[in-house]
């Protein structure tokens, strides 16, 4: 073990159980396109992990109710200026308690907020980075720095699903309070799309047994677990990921599961066992751990009305992209702040290696 992980007191150093990083298949992952690391987090690494998410939670609710939205200068930054009607304080305290709800950020703030930094948003007692801590919680939180970057037990869990060379390809919280919507059905591009062989609902005609290499694998930490009853629970396509069709990750998504069995998977069959493609739902026990490629069409359900919260952290890696133009950071770190700890000499090396870019600018 370094001494990065040795000297940092946010280090659980018993993350994981080695029985379960040990029963990894890589075959199977290979031919169904995800795997459960079912139960790998030990007991104190699932009491830490949920301790960092309902912190970083509550830190992104306060800086949400306390930063006063409307004097950013948003035509100065030439960013479109919000609703006034989503920055009240009423609706500003309808988005706290879970992820993906901020109607008060539009995709252009949170695209500056990455490249340049947002003075503006501040909350007492919290060092604001810049950037909100949902959209990068290792900016907020030493143990997730530490588990995303640098501790030896994830980084052989990430090395057994991508190979020996990877970098962080974004992070962020997915958090699920009680009663809220889920996702339908869509996959992922790797990169920009770049190179992608079909659209976004495909022909079949590049259907393979083949593994892909160039992979984004998505990680998913459910420290307390998502069971179907509960709603908010994962679902995937064993063997979807082999007909290498990003489903629907650039158009509007409406897919639920009779959709998805009346429309996009009729006559498909898994390209290695011959079976008809079939939505698996996913039962996921608390302290597990699920990755799965971005080609993997999933989905997520809507949260029961009296279920608790579901707390998640994506910890999404790729292989580098030999193509890529030279440039410091992988695109999903905050420049700002990445800038600001690399000039301190607080960044780790591990750090440092998980969040350069696929070609470093020199």
């Amino acid at each position: 073990m370094g001494s990065e992980t040795q000297n940092n007191p946010a280090h659980v150093p018993d993350l994981l159980r080695p029985e379960v990083l040990a029963a990894f298949d890589r075959a199977a992952f290979e031919r169904d396109g995800y795997w459960v690391w079912d139960n790998v987090l030990t007991d104190a690494g699932r009491r830490q992990f949920t301790a960092s998410l309902q912190n970083l939670q509550d830190m992104n609710d306060r800086i949400l109710m306390e930063t006063d939205w409307a004097a950013i200068d948003y035509e100065s930054l030439g960013l479109p200026r919000p609703a006034p009607e989503s920055i009240t304080p009423q609706a500003l305290a309808g988005y706290g308690g879970g992820s993906e709800q901020m109607q008060c950020v539009s995709p252009e703030l949170e695209h500056y907020m990455r490249e340049h930094g947002t003075s503006e948003i501040a909350a007492r007692g919290i060092k604001t980075n810049g950037v909100m801590p949902e959209f990068f919680p290792p900016a907020y939180d030493n143990f997730i720095l530490d588990v995303t970057t640098g501790h030896p037990q994830m980084m052989e869990l990430f090395r057994k699903v991508l190979g020996d060379r990877f970098i962080l390809d974004h992070c962020m919280l997915l958090n699920r309070p009680a009663g809220t919507a889920g996702r339908t059905w869509h996959a992922h591009i790797y990169r920009q799309g770049q190179y992608e062989v079909e659209d976004d609902i495909g022909t079949g005609r590049h259907m393979s047994t083949e593994f892909l290499q160039q992979q984004c694998v998505r990680n998913l930490c459910y420290p307390e677990g998502a069971k179907i009853e509960d709603g908010g629970e994962l679902a995937v396509i064993p063997g979807a990921h082999l007909y290498r069709i990003p489903f629907k990750a650039r158009i509007h998504r409406t897919d639920f599961h009779d959709d998805m069995r009346a429309g996009w998977l009729q006559g498909k069959t898994h390209p290695v066992t011959g079976e008809p493609l079939e939505i698996l739902p996913l039962s996921i026990n608390p302290g597990s751990i699920v990755s799965f490629v971005h080609h993997m069409p999933h989905y997520a359900g809507r949260r029961s009305p009296d279920a608790a919260t579901r707390w998640a952290i994506l910890m999404a890696y790729r292989t580098p992209d030999p193509q890529a133009s030279p440039a410091r950071w992988s695109t999903c770190v905050p420049v700002y702040w990445a800038d600001r700890t690399l000039e301190s000499g607080t960044m780790s090396p591990g750090a440092q290696r998980m969040f350069q870019a696929d070609l470093t600018a020199r």
